[in-house]
């Protein structure tokens, strides 16, 4: 949303003007941008307490001069058990950065921003070079500090290319300890390739992850222990409906590769079933998914099936409706149920509402 449309107060709250340079408002507010969301999540899953969730998120984009961009952003979150008390919402400024476009096909960014590996999914402060020579063809490096939880530095550089029928990228990663006396060194290497016939595409990843003091999943502390998984998935779109399947396998030492220890939905990895019920990261687990997906106006509906091979469960089921109240207001209502290998256990379940304004 052009910021040109707030009140000035509101222009005011969000940093953008100050009382003491207030003199044209039309020239401070010229290339602006201010978009974001806000939403109510309602969560409840076996083994856990139901908790209600609300997050306000904004982010400004506004030109410095020529060539130059400043970003930041705003977020606010805030999870209430059922039973506890609300409060507040927790403010923080998550996102500070500057962009610099003066180089032929070349964005140079510094200031801490999204770390924008495919096996990470976390902020973390440094300098990123991104570079278009040929059209289709990406070149990017990067430098991070402050990386995750810990503190860690992260070096990276990628090769990407897509055309109208082939798409493919290589990732290289290293993970160097910052803590003094910490060992958690690490190499990652991501490779994924694709194709588009006609209304199906094709795509097959590869990730390793080549690390000391690997927490595995058995739960064993590892010395330069390896991790590697293999994951191929297929799409198709005809007429409302969308087709999904695919097929994971990870090795047995451990079937984790992220850098940062996040859930797999949060990341480029190729998944199957509900981000949060079951992960397709266990160490010696092989998975088959499949998942349909169709849109009739303002209704959306998605239904899908996942079989686990030596893991905790056996399968996973789930489904979603979504209704689009707006063009700015849409909601969902998702449930999802894995029934577990050991006779008599009881099925691990989830089930959420959510409504989300964008603007």
């Amino acid at each position: 949303m052009k910021l040109a449309k707030l009140s000035l107060a509101a222009i005011m709250a969000v940093g953008a003007l100050s009382t003491a340079n207030a003199a044209n408002l039309e020239d401070a507010i010229k290339g602006v941008n201010l978009s974001g969301y806000g939403y109510y999540r309602f969560h409840d899953a076996s083994g856990e307490e139901a908790y209600s969730k609300i997050e306000l998120r904004a982010q400004l984009t506004a030109p410095v001069q020529e060539n130059v961009q400043f970003t930041t952003r705003f977020t606010a979150s805030k999870s209430t058990a059922t039973n506890a008390t609300s409060g507040s919402a927790t403010p923080a400024v998550d996102r500070l950065m500057l962009a610099y476009t003066g180089f032929s096909n070349t964005t140079v960014t510094l200031g801490r921003m999204y770390a924008g590996t495919p096996l990470d999914d976390t902020a973390a402060v440094g300098l990123k070079v991104v570079s278009s020579p040929v059209k289709g063809l990406t070149l990017a490096a990067a430098y991070f500090t402050d990386n995750s939880a810990e503190t860690n530095a992260l070096t990276a550089a990628a090769v990407i290319y897509s055309n109208d029928m082939f798409n493919g990228r290589l990732w290289y990663v290293k993970q160097d300890s910052e803590n003094s006396g910490a060992n958690n060194d690490a190499n990652y290497i991501f490779v994924e390739g694709g194709a588009n016939v006609g209304p199906v595409a094709i795509k097959a990843q590869y990730a390793s992850a080549d690390r000391n003091n690997l927490v595995a999943a058995l739960g064993a502390q590892v010395a330069n222990d390896k991790a590697s998984t293999i994951r191929v998935q297929a799409t198709g779109k005809f007429g409302p409906a969308a087709l999904r399947v695919g097929y994971i396998t990870n090795d047995k030492n451990a079937g984790d590769v992220t850098i940062d220890g996040s859930a797999e939905g949060d990341n480029d990895l190729i998944y199957g079933g509900i981000y949060g019920l079951v992960q397709n990261n266990t160490a010696d687990l092989s998975t088959l998914f499949g998942e349909v997906k169709a849109k009739f106006g303002k209704f959306g509906v998605k239904a899908g099936y996942v079989s686990y091979d030596n893991g905790t469960y056996d399968d996973q089921y789930y489904g979603q409706v979504d209704f689009a109240v707006s063009k700015k207001l849409a909601t969902y209502v998702r449930y999802g149920s894995a029934s577990p290998v050991a006779a008599g256990a009881d099925d691990k379940t989830l089930a959420r509402f959510h409504a989300q304004y964008n603007f």
